[in-house]
This record gives C-alpha cells, structure tokens and sequence, in this order.
C-alpha cells in the first residue's frame, strides 16, 4: 500500500475529504482507523480578508484588472465556497472581456444576483430560537441530553443549519448546543444530509426554516 511505503520513509501524507473518516461510506475499517489516527484538521471557509485577497490573487493570474468596490462586492456577498467565489470572478471577468469595458458595480449585481446571498448578522441564540420556533418547541429541551424523538430531529436540523448555512464549525456548534462532542454533531448533519436526498417533508422544513433567517 503507497501510505504504507511513505509512512516507512517517515514521509507526511495529506488527505482531504468532505467528511471525518468514520463518516466515509464504503472505507474500511482498518482505513478509517489509519486515517483518523492523524491530525484531522477542519479547515472553514476564509474570513473577508482572505476571500478579497484571493480574488486579487485570480486577477493576477488572468491580468485582469477589476475595480476594488466590485471586488469588495463579491468578497462580501460570496460565501458559500472558493469555488463558488472563483467561478463568479470569472463570470465577471468573461463578461467585462465580451463587452470590452469593465462592468459597473450595479452590472455585476445583475449578474450574479442568482448566486449572490447576502446576509445579515444572526447569532446561534438567534438561530436557535427560530428553528424550536418553527417546530414548536421549548429551547430549553435543544440543550438538554434527551434523545425524545420531537427534540432530536429539531436539534439535528439546527446542527445542519449551524454548518451548512453559517459555516460554524462543529466543535462550536457542539460546545454551543450543551457540550456535545464534536463526533455527535458530525453525526447529526450527516444524518440530515441523507435523509434530504428521500425526504421532501424534511426539505421543505429546512427551506422553510431558511426563509426566516
């Protein structure tokens, strides 16, 4: 086995993955059990500064030049993903090279207002409150160890939200949400992430929760 080989020579290996090894479908055991015995280290979405100079560093590449408040713009408004963030700096590169002109601030709007999703500030507390709100729940029982059925599903539908919409991550989420450890809210947002792919009810939940904040 390559790792095997590498790991003899005393040479570092990195992998990357969406998931905790133990969440990996399909990956032996004795894999995930070599994998998880490293460092595992989550790596969030960068902070404004690191997006705005990510895009600068694009524009370096392409020698392309791009007004500061447009990229300031799309630095703000982009969050969801690197590339998500590179593929709309190119859409306004390729747009402003058809045109043969740059592009006014109220232009590149226009064209990313499908992708673009600004947001406002909202906090945990907040978050927390609007979804026991929508499935018609005391707060209180999010942060208690009970596994009742009408308080786990919520809880787990706040851990997803939590990661998938606001990036936290799930050390905080579980730290946040009475202590847990990081392994349960792991499990948690996996779960929802498979129940969404057969479960319209519980898509629409979610959308409509989204639609609160």
């Amino acid at each position: 086995m390559t790792s095997n080989s590498s790991l003899e020579k005393n040479k570092q290996i990195v992998f990357s993955s969406d998931k905790h090894p133990n969440y990996i479908n399909g990956l032996e055991d004795r894999l995930k059990s070599r994998f998880g015995s490293g460092m595992i280290v989550e790596i969030t979405m960068p902070e404004y500064e690191s997006r705005l100079a990510i895009l600068k560093e694009k524009l370096k590449q392409q020698q392309m030049v791009v007004p500061e408040d447009i990229l300031q713009y799309i630095a703000e408004t982009i969050q969801a993903s690197i590339r998500e963030l590179e593929g709309t700096l190119n859409l306004v590169v390729c747009q402003a090279r058809l045109k043969n002109k740059s592009l006014s601030l109220n232009e590149v709007k226009t064209l990313i207002k499908n992708n673009a999703k600004p947001t406002k500030p909202v906090s945990i507390k907040d978050i927390v409150k609007t979804v026991t709100t929508f499935y018609n729940l005391d707060e209180r029982f999010i942060y208690e160890k009970t596994r009742r059925k009408e308080v786990v599903k919520p809880r787990q539908v706040l851990m997803y939200i939590l990661r998938q919409d606001f990036n936290i991550s799930y050390p905080l989420i579980g730290q946040k949400l009475g202590g847990r450890d990081h392994t349960t809210v792991i499990h948690s947002c996996e779960k929802i992430k498979t129940d969404i792919k057969t479960d319209m009810i519980l898509v629409q939940e979610i959308e409509q929760i989204r639609a609160l904040f």
